[in-house]
């Protein structure tokens, strides 16, 4: 009988382990799921603020462009002010030249 004992106890300690094996298995995966979850979830706020920032920067330079025109235009009709002033002021043949360059330039601009 003491044999059947023991052959009984050892099973139970065999079917202990393999309960516990599972358990360490499972544990385990259920790690390498979590794991697997947060990389995910990293890639994706890794890729929305990627593209907040493509946004961003796309409207920065949208203004800046209307900035740059906004200027180049004032720049130009200072400096037309200035240029038709300075000849209103002389009388020289290159007057009527540079009124009829004037009048070219303004058609120009409204052609655009």
């Amino acid at each position: 009988m003491k044999t059947q004992e023991q052959l009984t106890k050892s099973f139970a300690a065999s079917d202990d382990m393999v309960k516990k094996f599972w358990d360490m298995w499972m544990v385990g995966l259920g790690s390498v799921t979590w794991t697997q979850e947060q990389m995910e979830a990293m890639g994706k706020k890794y890729l929305e603020q990627r593209q907040l920032a493509r946004d961003e920067s796309k409207k920065v330079i949208e203004d800046m462009l209307k900035q740059v025109q906004t200027n180049q235009s004032q720049s130009q009709k200072i400096v037309q002010e200035a240029v038709g002033t300075l000849f209103a002021t002389v009388e020289t043949p290159f007057s009527t030249f540079y009124e009829d360059f004037l009048k070219k330039m303004q058609e120009l601009s409204k052609a655009e």
